[in-house]
């Protein structure tokens, strides 16, 4: 009997742990994580801007584990020992025949480790909570989001959401350095972004920087200074430390380098935010889509390795994206179609109960919705 580690449990590493659990083998499989609960990501900024329950976003692996039949070790993963097979933790050491690297990506704070005080991010249903905590006390404040990509506007769009249905005093802010927000869209795509952010009263800055910030300051690069100010960080993203010492070839942002098969070397794979796949000349962009169709691929594989069979390639599929604005509108390319308005909004909260874990979180979600 084998074993069969997976670091990770958010999308990858659920569907990996899914996928083990639908195949008939006899390898004794743990999921290591450092949370109790996998975290439903891209709901996030509705917690904020549509007062969604925090509970409905959290699903146990505890309950996963019942279900699935692995166990269930709640650490934090320090550093992998190749040579060894170990996973060394803050817990204990977890031996492994085979490796599954899902441990997805975290925010950034490279472009800001000078700052006395570090920003507020969004990276779990804790950091909405708190955010949403505080904009919920604050009165004439400034919120400023760093950072004009997918999460930095729907953060941004959800803020501000929540200040005109309580009639805050409270402003948002958007400070982009590029010339334009979420610059990996079409220019009509961007155009519909920044007309509906700058429609709802939120202010938008490209070309600059935040260059700093103090207690309750914030200085922009082109000289602005933004006073009773607090700063979001929505800047870029890393993998976990450990991941940083592991002797692969990593993209700019960390993530492992897997070739066709998502293996890095024999009986380790990288599946998720975790690992760079490469599509052609272009590497896969950070997805739901794509993290669980490889955490399933991933179990597959590593499957075929104890058997001793060939490898299969992944192949992904791509049915599109959406940015989901807080007025339910948005825009995004489904199945190759460039959609605008209501209907992508529609469609990302319907895929969203679809993919969401557990039956009883998918029907709350969707009387939460149906009001």
């Amino acid at each position: 009997m084998g074993r069969i580690v997976i670091i990770g449990g958010g999308f990858a590493g659920l569907a990996a742990a899914e996928g083990l659990a639908w195949q008939r083998h006899s390898n004794a499989v743990t999921l290591i994580d450092t949370r109790a609960t996998s975290q439903f990501l891209p709901l996030l900024p509705d917690i904020i801007g549509h007062s969604l329950s925090p509970g409905i976003l959290g699903y146990s692996l505890r309950t996963a584990a019942l279900r699935w039949g692995f166990h269930f070790c709640q650490a934090r993963v320090i550093s992998v020992d190749l040579l060894r097979r170990i996973v060394i933790t803050d817990q204990e050491a977890v031996p492994y025949d085979g490796l599954i690297i899902a441990s997805g990506s975290e925010t950034s704070f490279k472009a800001c480790e000078s700052w006395p005080k570090r920003p507020l991010v969004m990276d779990s249903i804790d950091d909405a909570v708190r955010l949403r905590d505080l904009a919920e006390i604050d009165d004439n404040r400034h919120y400023v989001v760093c950072g004009g990509g997918y999460t930095g506007v729907e953060l941004a769009s959800n803020l501000n959401y929540l200040f005109k249905r309580r009639k805050s005093r409270n402003r948002v802010s958007i400070v982009e350095h590029g010339p334009n927000l979420c610059k990996a869209l079409s220019t009509k795509q961007i155009a519909f972004i920044e007309n509906s952010v700058r429609r709802a009263g939120i202010e938008v800055k490209v070309g600059t920087t935040v260059a700093g910030s103090d207690q309750d300051r914030i200085w922009l690069a082109d000289g602005t200074v933004i006073s009773q100010a607090r700063a979001i960080w929505a800047v870029g993203v890393c993998t976990a430390p450990f991941v940083h010492n592991l002797p692969f070839s990593k993209n700019r942002q960390g993530r492992l380098q897997v070739n066709s098969c998502l293996a890095l070397e024999n009986g380790v794979f990288a599946a998720g935010d975790a690992g760079g796949f490469r599509s052609g000349k272009d590497e896969l962009r950070m997805s739901v889509q794509f993290a669980l169709t490889q955490g399933w691929h991933a179990a597959n594989n590593i499957l075929r390795y104890f058997e001793g069979r060939d490898l299969l390639p992944y192949r992904p599929l791509d049915p599109g994206w959406v940015v989901p604005l807080a007025n339910g509108r948005g825009c995004g390319n489904i199945l190759g179609l460039e959609m605008f308005g209501r209907l992508p909004y529609v469609l990302h909260t319907l895929i969203c109960m679809a993919r969401s874990f557990g039956l009883e979180n998918r029907l709350q979600l969707a009387r939460h919705y149906w009001k």
